[in-house]
């Protein structure tokens, strides 16, 4: 009882966040006009500009730390996320593939078809988690795991490097400014694509819960529950490839969240239970992006990329990873 009243809390607290994420920015609207706007002004700021980018910070919240919760209970690696294993990288690669390459062909105007630039993404994240997972089976090490994914990350880089060369200037700072990440700027239509995204996820991560407790006991205590492991992991591999790839693809490449909130959450709760877990991560990811969101527009000094205040708050979430978890990241 208790926990769920503290978590009946945490959703107030982040429907409170998500309200003051509407009324901050550099102009204020007082939290009267939120939801009854008596100006057409203030209407179009809320409906055309705030709104857009507090469901995009929703939906990124949502993704991501499924994403890295179902990579670290699949690899059993509290490492795993889709940035580490070089999901992200792989996914930009796909995008930058649309903007320099297309830019080539003459092809441009595809550059701001929203299908294209998700498939693009899902494309590499896809890739990305089939080599990944092909690493799996063939490498024990955890730590020889996560390596892999750093090289699929450099390998990644240097394709891009390799196409920034290339390109024209006005590309490569298109491509630049993608990669700071952001949150604003998603158009309803988009927005609407981001969202079915997310929600197909979602909603099929929900059947890899039952698996991923019965391996907590090991593979042989889940086969005999019925558990087909295959089936499991193609199962994961295929939602964590649609919420990265959507994220990336809408947002740009959101570093840490997937790994930290996971964490956080594992951390403090210290449940074996699936289901509470992923109620708490989807919540606190919200929370956490929402919180990021009104950061970002209350910085003094001019609006900062989304990815910088991220990699400030996961950074030292990775250490403190690697500080106290040294067994079992080996």
């Amino acid at each position: 009882m208790k926990e769920r009243g503290l978590f009946i809390a945490m959703c107030v607290l982040t429907f409170i966040v998500f309200i003051v994420s509407l009324a901050v920015g550099k102009a204020s609207i007082p939290f009267s006009e939120i939801l009854h706007p008596t100006h057409e002004m203030t209407h179009n700021l809320i409906y055309n500009f705030r709104l857009p980018k507090s469901l995009t910070a929703v939906l990124i919240g949502i993704a991501l730390p499924i994403s890295g919760f179902l990579l670290q209970e699949l690899f059993k690696n509290p490492l795993a996320d889709p940035s580490v294993l070089g999901v992200t990288s792989l996914s930009g690669l796909g995008v930058a593939v649309v903007i320099f390459l297309f830019s080539l062909l003459g092809l441009d105007h595809w550059f701001h078809n929203s299908w294209l630039i998700i498939l693009a993404a899902f494309s590499g994240a896809v890739l990305a988690l089939l080599l990944i997972g092909s690493f799996a089976y063939r490498v024990r090490s955890s730590a020889s795991l996560i390596i892999l994914g750093f090289m699929l990350s450099g390998l990644a880089s240097a394709l891009i490097g390799v196409m920034q060369y290339f390109a024209p200037s006005e590309k490569i700072k298109s491509y630049l400014i993608w990669g700071f990440g952001s949150i604003s700027g998603l158009s309803w239509e988009q927005l609407g694509i981001f969202f079915c995204c997310v929600v197909v996820g979602g909603v099929i991560s929900l059947f890899s819960l039952k698996g991923i407790t019965a391996l907590l006991l090991g593979e042989r205590y889940a086969m005999s529950l019925g558990v087909n492991l295959k089936n499991q992991r193609y199962l994961i591999l295929g939602v964590t490839a649609l919420l990265t790839a959507s994220a990336t693809a809408f947002a740009g490449p959101i570093a840490f969240i997937g790994l930290a909130i996971p964490h956080i959450c594992r951390s403090l709760l210290k449940t074996g239970d699936m289901w509470k877990l992923y109620r708490w991560i989807v919540v606190s990811g919200v929370f956490t992006m929402l919180f990021f969101s009104i950061v970002v527009e209350i910085f003094p000094f001019g609006t900062l990329p989304i990815n910088i205040i991220t990699s400030l708050f996961g950074a030292p979430v990775v250490m403190s990873i690697l500080l106290s978890n040294q067994q079992q990241i080996r």
